[in-house]
């Protein structure tokens, strides 16, 4: 899969350096690694460079050595391999804290009342607690506040609360 999205990196970079001269007088492509004139590198294996036409503003300007220079170049890159990193760990933080669907209180054969959480995979847990109700209103408040609310996100607001 890498192979083929440098393919398509190395590509698409070669025919921005064709209709801009100063981007590749700015920058050269090292295996994975653009590299700036400065010694500064970038692995671009892990981005797929044609996702980033879908901005108008690069779309228009990325052939226009007046518009955008080598080291603008860089950077616009640069910035977008940081936030598809953060999209990633946040894509890899919801699949280990999947976000709550439902929570409610539910009574074992004993009589003793506990919360039931289930995640929007359907999976369900328990959590045991001397005070449901408070747990139902932590999570009711938080859920104003945030679109999604995560078993992290519940878990870090019942330890504070405690």
């Amino acid at each position: 899969m890498t192979d083929k999205i440098m393919q398509d990196n190395q590509m698409y970079l070669t025919q921005w350096m064709r209709y801009n001269p100063s981007i590749s007088e700015y920058n050269t492509l090292e295996g994975n690694f653009l590299v700036s004139k400065d010694g500064e590198k970038l692995d671009i294996s892990k981005i797929y460079l044609p996702e980033i036409l879908y901005n108008e503003a690069f779309r228009k300007d990325v052939s226009n050595a007046l518009e955008m220079s080598g080291f603008d170049f860089f950077q616009i890159i640069k910035l977008y391999s940081q936030t598809n990193e953060i999209l990633e760990k946040e894509r890899q933080e919801e699949a280990k804290y999947p976000a709550i669907q439902d929570m409610t209180i539910s009574n074992d054969e004993k009589g003793t009342p506990f919360i039931v959480f289930s995640d929007i995979h359907g999976k369900k847990y328990r959590y045991d607690t001397s005070n449901p109700q408070q747990i139902l209103e932590l999570y009711q408040t938080l859920k104003q506040q945030k679109a999604k609310v995560t078993l992290k996100d519940l878990g870090s607001v019942i330890q504070n609360a405690n």
